[in-house]
């Protein structure tokens, strides 16, 4: 079904869901009110903690058609995706330090997709 597509592709939207999930829960835990599940929960948090659900869900399916080794790498990748929408959309500062790993991790990656 998916053979023509490489497998790293496959695992694209599970990375985005997975990112928008720890946004999201993020964003909820800066809310004030919280009327969901005996007040601990605000709708962002809800909605990311459903984002991950549904991530989890794709993955498990998408390892029917993409070894194991390439899917684990590919999501290893929703950390340096998450740190930049951090840096986009929450404007937490990234140092030196931080950029220098997340060079260093994006190459260690893309060797082991480019496989």
């Amino acid at each position: 079904m998916l053979a023509s597509i490489p497998h790293w592709l496959y695992m694209t939207p599970v990375v985005a869901i997975n990112v928008c999930a720890s946004v999201l829960l993020k964003l909820g835990a800066g809310d004030s009110r919280a009327p969901l599940l005996l007040h601990l929960l605000s709708y962002r948090s809800f909605l990311g903690l459903c984002c991950f659900g549904l991530g989890g869900l794709a993955y498990a399916w998408l390892l029917r058609w993409v070894p194991l080794s390439v899917a684990q790498a590919v999501l290893a990748s929703q950390y340096l995706f998450t740190v930049l929408a951090a840096w986009i959309i929450l404007r937490e500062p990234i140092d030196s330090i931080q950029w220098l790993g997340f060079v260093l991790t994006g190459i260690g990656i893309g060797i082991v997709v480019s496989r």
